[in-house]
């Protein structure tokens, strides 16, 4: 990696420029591309690969199911995934003639009561048809998902993901992928009723949560010790850029899945940090997708109600729509207030086989409280906010429109694509503390703790485009799926920040707890602009060879980092460039073991400062990861075991608070971690599905004034586990249990390791019914009650002298009801 700060960019200011450059780069390398693919590469990749829309001939007589099922995966060269307890005694159609292989399924099926899903351009999950009152001689159509009808195809079914498009940005079977990768699925976040992002990824191996205790103000989600809400936060592919306060914050109803992946990502999407990143798949339209409203209560008194509506806007399905939203109001866990509307619609265009357009918009507000901080007197945590709920507060509006377009070629076996998001966020606040000089508890009267007022308003603008060429080839005997890409990203923030005077009417006292405060806002005495550009040029082949999968990337950077402030017109500007790299090797053996190796690395720049207002050295980070993959053939499940070494850097730490440059940082040197993750899921049967993890983690600072420290709460073992039970029969027929147990380790609270937050055990359950059990006629209609940490274990956690509290008790109550 090299860093250069000697000259001036040569990049161009203005982002309409940017995109002009991407376009005309894309155009080029393409063409590049196309002219120089084989003329026999067609030939070979039709005979090579499985397209749901294309014909083929087939003889299978009508015969037990199981056998028929296994002679079409040989004629079709596909591979089905299905629990052989659910076709057992079951009969198979006739199926004789020329079929795509989807429509030769459909027939196959006929009357057996099971339907199907393509997960992947060569995998297929079969399942039991959701029927009620249905006689076993009736001849039932199953209802069918194409694998073209959407493009991140390949989601889950009930707990367990085959494909995700993160870890590769193609859409790679996760048991052929080199890398820990976790997905979250829409089934688990609707099991489990969760809120918010952090309790989507609570049941995940290495991901953390409560690094800052339960505030809802930010998204934050540790992986493997580091922050991916701030610099690997990744919604559709493309990063949700943050400024110097405000974050985007994702709502979980509008997904249908979650995706984590561990370790650099750098090679394919740039600046991240080395733990990982999470990406956020939005709800898409889909062929024949169900819709549903919902309304919930919690005993926080929380009310909540949404939508999720698809709309054929033609016969045919070329233009088909999707409308999300949801709206909250009230307060939850530890009386913070946590208000949200949200709006996503989104319309998708598929005019023929090889054409997809989808366009998509989210409008989302949010208001909290601005701070949840605990006071901390003398080690002891005390059950008061260092700020004032009725003063304090944080509203945030934010925009988000873009597109994603796919084109297959025709003439050679080519896909071109196009991710492009424009995101605008706008964010006000203000708060009371004592974390500055002057404040905090007064060493002449116990009873007082004086406090500043400090107000944050933040603008920010950010577009993106991220262009991609995939084509496929072969050389002898080896398979390629050649990745190319040019993205360019560009951020710019109006940052302010304000703060008061100690004045003696914010201190809070002791023999006085629930004096309310109130007050004007500080005026803005710091107004910064702070703007990001960075072009990435990648390139990665992904080669199969027999039943070997090799993963290579590259990728170069260029990025500038700008912070000016507009009352001095002084500030500092760094320019960097970096070539960050991937490497892997997976064998799939036949019985659905797949042992992996891979090596990747990271950079970061950041607009953190130090005491002098000097940009910070970006950080870089590498990791060496081996790890093995168990997918049963016919059960389905997939368990995931990984070990690590991962290290990170010129790694840097909040020091304090300056009136001249506002908040400042320190470097502390390099973290290394070593860690070892266990993780399972599984759809045992039709009934029950659970999750299961372990995740150990030795983080230590090998380097700087620290050494030898372990860093921040960062817990050395983790571990969880979510168990799904639903009646299909008998007098509890409808009824569904779920329970859950999180465990948490001791952490260290601070730098010099002599404080510790203590382990804590949460236990969460959830019981349900669905009243198409007592009638057809209330098909659909199902009522959940899901208890969060239901022992009310009110764990402390500090960080670095401030001090929270994790989410304490909720119990809600939700009647949704799906058609």
């Amino acid at each position: 990696m090299q860093v250069n700060k000697a000259g001036k960019a040569r990049l161009a200011k203005g982002l309409a420029y940017q995109l002009i450059c991407g376009a005309s780069l894309f155009a080029l390398a393409a063409g590049l591309i196309v002219t120089g693919v084989p003329a026999t590469a067609k030939a070979q990749q039709d005979n090579t690969s499985v397209s749901s829309a294309t014909p083929m001939e087939f003889s299978i007589p009508s015969q037990d199911l199981n056998q028929a099922l296994l002679t079409f995966a040989d004629q079709a060269n596909l591979q089905l995934f299905y629990d052989l307890d659910r076709v057992d005694g079951l009969q198979s159609s006739e199926l004789e003639g020329s079929y795509t292989p989807s429509d030769a399924l459909k027939v196959l099926l006929l009357g057996s009561g099971m339907t199907y899903r393509f997960t992947g351009e060569s995998t297929v999950s079969l399942s039991k048809m959701e029927t009620s009152d249905v006689d076993a001689s009736t001849v039932v159509d199953p209802v069918y998902v194409e694998a073209n009808a959407q493009s991140s195809s390949e989601l889950a079914h009930g707990y367990v993901a085959t494909t995700s498009s993160s870890g590769t940005k193609t859409s790679t079977p996760l048991i052929e992928t080199a890398k820990s990768i976790s997905v979250v699925t829409e089934q688990e976040i609707e099991d489990r009723a969760v809120a918010s992002i952090e309790d989507a990824v609570a049941y995940t191996a290495g991901v953390a949560t409560n690094n800052y205790g339960y505030d809802p103000r930010f998204d934050q989600v540790y992986v493997r010790g580091y922050p991916v809400h701030i610099y690997g936060d990744y919604r559709d592919g493309l990063r949700q850029m943050t400024g110097v306060y405000a974050t985007f914050r994702t709502e979980p109803y509008s997904l249908e899945q979650l995706e984590i992946v561990k370790g650099p990502t750098a090679a394919l999407y740039g600046q991240t940090t080395p733990g990982g990143l999470l990406n956020s798949v939005t709800k898409r339209p889909h062929k024949d997708a169900k819709n549903n409203v919902y309304g919930r209560f919690t005993d926080t008194e929380s009310y909540e109600g949404g939508f999720d509506y698809n709309l054929d806007i033609s016969e045919n399905g070329e233009w088909a729509s999707r409308f999300v939203g949801m709206a909250r109001y009230g307060e939850t866990s530890n009386d913070i207030q946590d208000d949200r509307q949200m709006f996503a619609p989104t319309i998708r265009w598929q005019p023929n086989e090889n054409t997809d357009l989808t366009v998509y918009t989210l409008l989302q507000h949010d208001e909290t409280d601005a701070s949840a901080t605990l006071l901390n007197l003398n080690g002891e945590v005390l059950d008061y906010r260092t700020s004032d709920a009725d003063y304090d507060y944080q509203k945030q509006d934010q925009f988000q429109v873009g597109y994603e377009l796919t084109h297959h070629l025709n003439s050679v076996p080519v896909t071109l694509a196009q991710n492009t998001r424009f995101g605008y966020f706008d964010l006000t606040a203000r708060y009371l503390t004592g974390g500055v000089a002057g404040a905090g508890w007064n060493p002449s009267d116990a009873n007082e703790y004086r406090r500043v007022a400090q107000a944050v308003q933040e603008t920010l603008w950010s577009a993106q485009v991220d262009n991609q060429a995939i084509t496929s080839f072969e050389t002898g005997e080896v398979s390629h799926e050649l990745l190319t890409g040019l993205d360019l990203m560009y951020s710019k923030s109006d940052y302010r920040f304000g703060s008061s005077a100690v004045l003696s009417d914010y201190s809070f006292y002791l023999d006085d707890p629930n004096r309310s405060i109130s007050g004007s806002t500080p005026a803005y005495t710091t107004l910064d602009d702070v703007t990001y550009n960075q072009t990435g040029v990648y390139v990665q082949d992904q080669l199969e060879y027999g039943n070997w999968h090799f993963n290579g990337g590259v990728r170069f950077d260029y990025a500038e980092r700008k912070r000016i402030s507009r009352l001095t017109n002084t500030g500092s500007t760094d320019y960097n460039t970096a070539t960050t790299f991937n490497a892997s090797a997976l064998y799939a053996f036949d019985n659905g073991v797949s042992p992996y190796v891979s090596w990747g690395t990271s950079f970061l720049p950041s607009t953190s400062q130090d005491i002098n207002g000097k940009m910070l050295t970006p950080t870089e980070g590498e990791q060496y990861e081996v790890g093995v993959k168990y997918e049963p053939i016919g059960f389905d499940s997939l368990v995931t075991v990984s070990a690590y070494r991962l290290t990170e850097d010129n790694v840097a730490r909040y020091a304090g608070y300056s009136a001249t440059i506002g908040s400042y940082y320190e470097p502390i040197g390099k973290l290394e971690s070593r860690g070892l993750e266990i993780e399972g899921k599984a759809n045992v049967t039709e009934s029950l599905s659970l999750v299961a993890n372990f995740a150990y983690n030795n983080a230590k600072i090998v380097k700087g004034s620290y050494r030898g420290n372990t860093p921040l709460v960062t817990p050395e073992k983790t571990a969880s586990t979510w168990v799904d039970y639903t009646f299909q029969s008998g007098p509890l027929s409808g009824f569904g249990l779920g329970v859950g147990v999180r465990y948490i380790d001791s952490s260290y609270a601070n730098y010099t390791n002599t404080s510790k937050n203590k382990s804590y055990t949460l236990l969460d359950a959830a019981i349900r019914y669905d009243f198409g059990a007592v009638s057809d006629k209330l098909e659909g209609l199902t009522l959940a009650i899901n208890g969060t940490n239901l022992a009310d274990n009110k764990a402390d956690i500090c960080n670095n002298g401030y001090c929270y509290q994790n989410e304490g008790q909720t119990i809600a109550a939700t009647l949704k009801y799906d058609w």
